[in-house]
């Protein structure tokens, strides 16, 4: 199928065609290292990103951050150790954060301080 008769028949089916698309797992981890950047994820992208550990892709709706949601969602699972034992659990941030697919919005997190 031509691109063109793709997204017409997209339109008459109506089918959004900025939704229809994925971000790619580089797009997505590049959201999210925006959204982590800062203490105690890391003051440059570098330094989170090295702090991000695995992303997955979810399609079927069942995130650990989340649970089950109704959209594809990139996930990624982010471990910090600081220096500061006193914190968080002995000093280890360990948990997820979720964004959706399609805008690379944040649809939740299991992580401390991010607002």
């Amino acid at each position: 199928m031509k691109p063109f008769a793709a997204i017409a028949a997209m339109l008459l089916l109506g089918v959004n065609v900025a939704q229809a698309a994925l971000l790619s797992e580089q797009q997505a981890r590049s959201k999210a290292v925006k959204v982590l950047m800062g203490d105690p994820y890391g003051r440059t992208a570098g330094e989170v990103a090295k702090n991000i550990k695995d992303a997955r892709l979810v399609q079927d709706g069942t995130t650990k951050a989340c649970g089950p949601t109704h959209r594809p969602a990139w996930e990624f699972h982010v471990v910090v150790v600081t220096a500061n034992k006193d914190q968080f659990n002995n000093g280890v941030i360990d948990g997820y954060l979720a964004l959706d697919a399609h805008t690379g919005e944040i649809l939740c997190a299991n992580l401390p301080l991010l607002d």
